[in-house]
């Protein structure tokens, strides 16, 4: 089975008409004017040097459990509602276009989805019956952008499920 399918002209019009601010979130790392809370495998910020040991965490049980806990929550996600991703096709940068793709095979979702060491995550995610961009961070740490809290509010609840912990970015 295919892991991504090409989106419907319709639905890509309609997806990029929700989010205007696409491509700004994923190349610009910027907010597009969304809200947004981070989900992480912390509850609290590591604002202090002593705690900075806790992102070198690339093996052992400690990395089995927190990618447990991310795993669960990417399953759910993809669960409760279609997930779907950008993707580049062209030449990078000048004839780069985005593509919008939709996820239909589970385990590929999740296989892209999970923690590699060899590299900073790639995975962003576009949720729009939730009103949400969803997007990775290298530091066991990702980005859930969106415009309305309540629509938003599914997302957060299986990350609390999950064992995760939702922060505020701005403190």
């Amino acid at each position: 089975m295919k892991m991504l399918s090409r989106v419907d002209a319709n639905v890509a019009a309609e997806i990029n008409r929700q989010f205007p601010q696409l491509k700004q979130i994923r190349e610009l790392d910027s907010d597009g004017g969304m809200e947004r809370l981070a989900v992480s495998v912390f509850d609290h910020w590591l604002d202090d040097e002593s705690e900075w040991h806790l992102l070198d965490c690339f093996e052992g049980q400690e990395r089995v459990l927190r990618n447990k806990k991310f795993e669960q929550h990417w399953a759910a996600l993809f669960d409760l509602t279609p997930v779907y991703t950008l993707r580049y096709r062209g030449r990078w940068p000048a004839k780069a276009n985005v593509v919008l793709k939709r996820y239909t095979d589970r385990e590929g979702f999740l296989r892209q989805s999970r923690f590699n060491d060899y590299g900073v995550p790639s995975q962003f995610i576009i949720l729009p019956e939730l009103g949400c961009i969803y997007a990775a961070g290298w530091d066991d740490t990702n980005i859930l952008y969106f415009k309305n809290k309540e629509e938003a509010a599914p997302v957060l609840e299986l990350a609390t499920k999950a064992g995760l912990f939702c922060l505020n970015p701005n403190r």
